[in-house]
């Protein structure tokens, strides 16, 4: 082949691979591009099973999610708890969400354990306030964070991308705010493929297969339960799967 038309087949190449990037889309505060609008009351189960780089399998945790939209003061919230069991059902922890319905801008998150140990925030804007026994133990620590800019709850998850606008080729990037983290962080998701997944009472729903760089891939519906499956890669090849039961 002519040089010139190697020189012109590896031009279009390398054009159409960079034209091939998606833009990253940024979700800021408050953005009409994130909606929980849709979400409706809903219950869920999973099985959490422990799966190491062999492929042996372990029952590793039963998690039960139950959520709500409720109204305060003639406006919509939605409302998320969240109970961790361990294989034998017995209780490890509670979580507490509640964000506005429509933006789901956060309000307040909260974990209760059978010990005693909580955490509380309270959230508005850029700022956090709250109380935690969680850092010395018996000792209540006052919480007050003030960030460079508003963030959305990491803590919700899977029920906070599942407000993205969901397509294929889809990266979006995110302000949130997580206390194993500190600090500002971003997250970036992008959305691989669209995936008919069966349901444990026999129906089929749609879902996105979305990845994180927070190391979480889930699989996500516009319809209830909306969060069918994720998965959190661990080190050594090793990974915990949620699968709706």
């Amino acid at each position: 082949m002519p040089l010139k038309f190697v020189l012109v087949f590896s031009f279009l190449a390398l054009w159409n691979s960079t034209k091939a990037q998606p833009d990253t889309l940024e979700i800021n505060y408050g953005s009409d591009l994130l909606s929980g609008e849709f979400i409706k009351d809903y219950t869920n189960k999973w099985k959490v099973t422990f799966i190491d780089a062999l492929g042996n399998s372990t029952p590793n945790k039963i998690w039960t999610d139950y959520g709500q939209v409720i109204k305060l003061d003639g406006k919509k919230y939605f409302h998320r708890v969240q109970d961790l069991y361990d294989p034998n059902m017995n209780l490890q922890d509670t979580w507490i969400n509640m964000v506005e319905h429509k933006s789901l801008v956060p309000v307040s998150f909260s974990t209760l354990n059978p010990s005693g140990g909580f955490l509380h925030y309270q959230f508005d804007g850029d700022k956090i306030t709250g109380r935690t026994n969680k850092i010395k133990e018996g000792e209540v620590t006052e919480i007050n964070i003030e960030l460079e800019e508003k963030i959305y709850d990491w803590n919700l998850y899977g029920m906070l991308l599942v407000g993205l606008p969901l397509e294929e080729g889809l990266v979006a990037k995110m302000p949130f705010y997580a206390e194993q983290l500190k600090g500002l962080n971003w997250i970036t998701v992008s959305v691989e493929d669209e995936i008919q997944m069966n349901l444990p009472n026999g129906k089929t729903t749609q879902t996105w297969k979305v990845n994180t760089d927070q190391g979480l891939t889930f699989w996500l519906s516009k319809e209830e339960p909306y969060v069918i499956r994720l998965e959190l890669q661990l080190q050594n090849d090793a990974r915990l799967v949620w699968e709706t039961i």
